[in-house]
């Protein structure tokens, strides 16, 4: 409206020159005046609405980088979840699953490479090689028995608490309580887990029947 009004005042001026009317300087410096806040606004408002397109275009990004993290936390939890859940399966009942190679076998489907289990009370060890430990060792008759397990919302990490009983290396009856907290990639594999027990490490050693 502004603008259709100072054009119909140019137009006034104009035919009123050219009739012979005569304009003032006062009258013409008000129109430019008029013309340039105008103009000023208008460009003002141009520059505001690219601030406002750039500031949707970051929200826009910032809402999409959101709902991707969301996607994949939600997607690695089920993976996570997968990996925790039939892991526990093979090492509640390995004898169902095979021989010594073929248990060891199917539970690094569910491990990264190159990922470790760090037993607090023995140390570091590669992944199949703490199983074998844990299952296998020497003349250990033993079960694990899991009586509470979780899982993060983001499957970044997962645990357990469970009891270790049977037979130890040394042929005397054993029972220990332990917890297992295991850490995840992206596609669900655990890349390390940290076992932890409620005692002195001595006590383990001497519970199990050997030290590290």
């Amino acid at each position: 409206m502004a603008r259709l009004l100072m054009l119909l005042a140019m137009t006034s001026l104009i035919f009123g020159a050219c009739s012979g009317n005569s304009v003032s300087t006062d009258e013409f410096r008000e129109l430019q005046n008029q013309l340039a806040t105008v103009s000023n606004e208008r460009s003002q408002a141009m520059e505001q609405n690219e601030i406002l397109q750039d500031e949707l275009v970051l929200v826009t990004a910032e809402r999409d980088d959101l709902a991707e993290e969301k996607r994949l936390a939600e997607q690695r939890f089920v993976n996570s979840s997968v990996s925790a859940e039939r892991t526990g399966l093979i090492v509640s009942d390995p004898a169902s699953y095979g021989s010594e190679e073929e248990v060891l076998d199917q539970l690094m489907e569910y491990v990264a490479p190159g990922a470790v289990i760090h037993d607090l009370a023995y140390g570091i060890v590669e992944t199949r090689q703490g199983w074998f430990n844990t299952l296998f060792r020497e003349a250990v008759d033993a079960e694990t028995y899991v009586w509470h397990k979780w899982m993060c919302s983001d499957g970044s990490q997962g645990g357990s608490l469970w009891t270790w009983r049977g037979t130890n290396v040394v042929g005397e009856p054993f029972e220990l309580i332990g917890i297992s907290l295991s850490d995840y990639d992206q596609e669900g594999l655990e890349t390390r887990q940290t076992v932890a027990w409620p005692y002195e490490h001595q006590q383990v050693y001497t519970e199990f029947g050997v030290g590290p």
